[in-house]
């Protein structure tokens, strides 16, 4: 059966609704009226019909007996009651007009504006129109012309009365149509959704509870199901208490409050359970809770771990993870995605704590290759004795201490991948030849073996040196630096994105205040107060003070707090001077001088400008100058 089904109570209408029909594939058309309509409508359900258009009182009762098919009715215009009043008027002034309320809402009001007497009478069935027209003829009221529906043109016929049909033209016909297959677009929107609603309800793996005001289950799926012990068709309608004791879901319901991450036992079963308020309006209509069996998520967890080891090694960060809106960043990372696109080579620089693995691991899950190992090694934190054998593998019995399988090299491990050489500078002479041949001929060859392996890898590479100034020194290669140095991106320090302190500073007390249960607040003014620092540590440096700041504080963090412990910072080594501190300078305040003086000579002499680019007030700044000159 077509879904739309046009049941028309006269002949003139289904004539008109089966010109339309003719223009539409979904689109049937019946005569009935009243209590055989019903019949037919009842029979259409049956057979799957989607939507019911008719007319009048027929609409009426199709409405009230067929209630869960939508049932759209045939709207009679101003035009089409003028016209039939104009027509009647040939009759006579005295006209009666006897039909449905819904259809002749206010047509008694045109009376004085067509010169006619016009009386209205509205029925609920042919009966009432019976009574109506004989009470009338019996007490001598002139009737010149009956108009209206079906029920009309059957009483007149009967008491041999001039009849004039209200007829609907075909716009309104039309018009129902239309809103028919809208109504069913909506509700065949709102199918999908539920039965996305129950596959995603009944086949995860989550228990899912949900009760009403009256604590009366509204939902269940079957992972409860098999935790409660009791069917979903079992379980609603029914009091939670009456399935799971203490769920606390009328406490989450009293006080509108979430209660997350809870443990608690249902039957032989740990759980972890969240309850939370539905909130309709602002006003609380139920709860729902969610749970799960924790021996589940201790397989699930093992199951991900053995899955990532034996894939190798995964990325997490992407692009979006890197926040920023200055146009310092912006530009980095728009490079960077661009240079994801390909296979070429990338020299990641930056200070150290600028996030430079954050965008090695961005561009690998940018790239081609974002389904296949992401390894990363940092070649300052390995040992040199060990780097070597950690990035080439080896062969059984290659050194003192070599398993006896041998081991397989992060090159290896990295095939069709990625490999993410931290720290690339900091590599010995001897092994920076090894790691040309794997740039230049992509094979490797274990430590004790007369084999080469081949291998399809992407190589990125970071540091925070300037490699040139290493080539020029006798540090660095100058060969394996131009195979490096192929797409080379520069990761722009703190100091140099200083629009993105607020941002940046939000995100890291937000994260941190949640991991110690905690809510701070940061206003304006002391947001201001950081942007001023010189950030030589960059990122990590400001997440380590908001951490701090957050530890040593309860609710809103002022600019004192930020002062006293930035100018603790200043204390300690910054930037370049790092470096000065591993070239064995002997005393920390000579590296804090020295980067003072820096400062200084950059500002050239302006104590103010400086004061402000080492995150601490003038006065202090004059203290420290002035207790140097003194020694």
């Amino acid at each position: 059966m077509k879904p739309i089904l046009i049941i028309a109570p006269h002949t003139k209408i289904e004539s008109n609704a089966k010109a339309l029909a003719a223009n539409y594939d979904d689109v049937d058309v019946e005569l009935a009226l009243l209590e055989q309509a019903v019949e037919i409508a009842q029979n259409a359900e049956r057979k799957g019909v989607e939507a019911i258009i008719s007319r009048g009182g027929t609409a009426r009762i199709i409405e009230k007996t067929v209630p869960a098919v939508p049932v759209i009715e045939i709207q009679v215009s101003p035009y089409d009651v003028l016209k039939a009043i104009y027509t009647a008027k040939q009759y006579g002034q005295n006209i009666c007009i006897v039909g449905f309320k819904n259809i002749l809402e206010g047509a008694a009001t045109l009376g004085p504006i067509l010169d006619a007497n016009i009386n209205v009478y509205h029925i609920a069935n042919a009966e009432d129109g019976e009574r109506y027209i004989k009470h009338l003829i019996e007490s001598g009221e002139r009737i010149d012309a009956l108009l209206g529906g079906t029920v009309a043109e059957n009483l007149a016929m009967k008491y041999n009365i001039p009849t004039v049909q209200l007829e609907t033209g075909t716009p309104s016909i039309e018009a129902s149509i239309m809103e028919a297959r809208r109504i069913l677009e909506v509700a065949r929107k709102e199918k999908e959704k539920t039965e996305l609603f129950k596959a995603v309800l009944h086949y995860i793996n989550e228990g899912i509870i949900s009760v009403d005001q009256n604590k009366r289950v509204t939902a269940f799926n079957s992972a409860a199901g098999k935790i409660v012990g009791v069917s979903g068709t079992d379980a609603i309608g029914r009091h939670i208490e009456e399935l799971i004791p203490n769920t606390r879901l009328d406490k989450v319901i009293e006080n509108n409050t979430p209660e997350l991450g809870q443990l608690f036992k249902i039957g032989k079963f740990q759980v972890v359970t969240n309850r939370v308020p539905i909130i309709i309006k602002d006003k609380t209509v139920g709860a729902v809770a969610t749970f799960q069996d924790i021996t589940k998520i201790q397989e699930y967890e093992q199951r991900i771990r053995t899955e990532l080891l034996s894939k190798g090694h995964v990325a997490k960060y992407s692009f979006s993870d890197i926040l920023g809106e200055s146009v310092a960043l912006l530009k980095a990372k728009d490079k960077a995605k661009r240079y994801a696109a390909n296979n070429s080579t990338v020299l990641i620089v930056g200070e150290s704590g600028t996030g430079k693995e954050m965008f090695a691991q961005s561009i690998h899950l940018e790239s081609e290759r974002r389904n296949e190992p992401f390894v990363a090694v940092n070649c300052a934190a390995i040992p040199e004795n060990l780097l070597e054998s950690e990035l080439f593998g080896y062969e059984e019995g290659a050194f003192t201490g070599a398993r006896k399988a041998g081991k397989s090299g992060l090159f290896t491990e990295a095939h069709r991948g990625t490999i993410f050489l931290d720290e690339i500078g900091e590599i010995s002479i001897e092994l920076q030849t090894r790691l040309l041949r794997v740039l230049q001929e992509r094979e490797v060859r274990p430590v004790g073996s007369n084999k080469v392996i081949p291998i399809d890898i992407r190589i990125l590479a970071a540091t925070n040196k300037n490699l040139q100034q290493e080539v020029e020194k006798g540090n660095f290669r100058r060969d394996l630096y131009y195979r490096l140095n192929i797409l080379q991106l520069h990761v722009p320090a703190l100091r140099d994105r200083q629009d993105d302190i607020r941002l940046l500073s939000r995100h890291f007390i937000k994260k941190i205040s949640s991991r110690y249960n905690k809510v701070i607040e940061i206003p304006d003014n002391t947001l201001d107060k950081l942007r001023q620092y010189d950030w030589p540590g960059n990122i990590r440096e400001l997440e380590n003070i908001i951490e701090r700041l957050v530890v040593l504080n309860d609710s809103i963090i002022t600019v004192e707090q930020v002062e006293e412990i930035l100018d603790e910072q200043s204390m300690g080594i910054k930037g370049d001077d790092a470096e000065n501190f591993d070239r064995n300078i002997d005393s920390l305040e000579e590296v804090k001088r020295g980067h003072i003086e820096r400062i200084l000579s950059e500002c050239e002499g302006n104590q103010t400008l400086a004061a402000h680019r080492l995150g601490i007030s003038r006065t202090h700044l004059w203290r420290i100058i002035n207790n140097y000159q003194k020694h």
